[in-house]
């Protein structure tokens, strides 16, 4: 009987491992998918960050790396599998649920297709990924003080000048960047 690895659950998004940490070469860290739970209490925190469960097994563990070094953590990962899908079909005038197998593509696939086109590390070289931190927070804020009423105060003026000044910062593309930007797929590539 041949070997078998137990890599446990697939954690793409960091949820069976305490949450989000990483999200975007950590552009988005924990709480920042985060949903309010006022309204539904009781939910485990992976779904308090925003950050969705899979229930397959992993079959591999990757890591995301790009032709400029960069890697991101080892992630154990599910691949084709079996999932249950349902129909129904009309027999003898009644309709009756049909359960079908249909083969589907695994995380590992999915993000190797889909979620890996560019290292968010050459996107946002330098400083680039503090300045888009820094607007970020500055829109929620802008945000903030919009549905507070506040739009036209001395506050939201001055929100507003900040968010231009780093808009600006950034249209000056690698100047202020402190490095070069490109687009720079990543592979996922095995590790043990």
């Amino acid at each position: 009987m041949p070997a078998t690895l137990l890599y446990g659950r697939c954690n793409p998004y960091g949820a069976e491992t305490g949450g989000p940490r990483h999200v975007m070469g950590g552009l988005h860290g924990p709480d920042s998918a985060r949903v309010d739970t006022a309204d539904m209490p009781g939910l485990p925190e992976a779904v308090v960050q925003g950050e969705w469960t899979c229930p397959q097994p992993a079959e591999v563990r990757v890591r995301m790396t790009c032709r400029c070094g960069h890697q991101g953590d080892p992630m154990a990962l599910c691949s084709w599998h079996d999932e249950v899908q349902w129909h129904g079909e009309m027999v003898a005038g009644t309709v009756r649920r049909v359960r079908t197998l249909v083969r589907v593509m695994g995380h590992y696939e999915m993000i190797g297709a889909r979620q890996s086109g560019a290292c968010i590390r050459c996107l946002y070289p330098g400083q680039y990924a503090e300045t888009y931190k820094a607007l970020f927070r500055h829109q929620q804020e802008l945000a903030l003080l919009n549905d507070t009423g506040q739009w036209h105060s001395p506050r939201a003026a001055f929100k507003r000048q900040v968010i231009e000044d780093l808009v600006r910062s950034f249209d000056l593309g690698q100047e202020s960047a402190g490095g070069p930007i490109h687009r720079c797929p990543m592979t996922l590539v095995p590790v043990s």
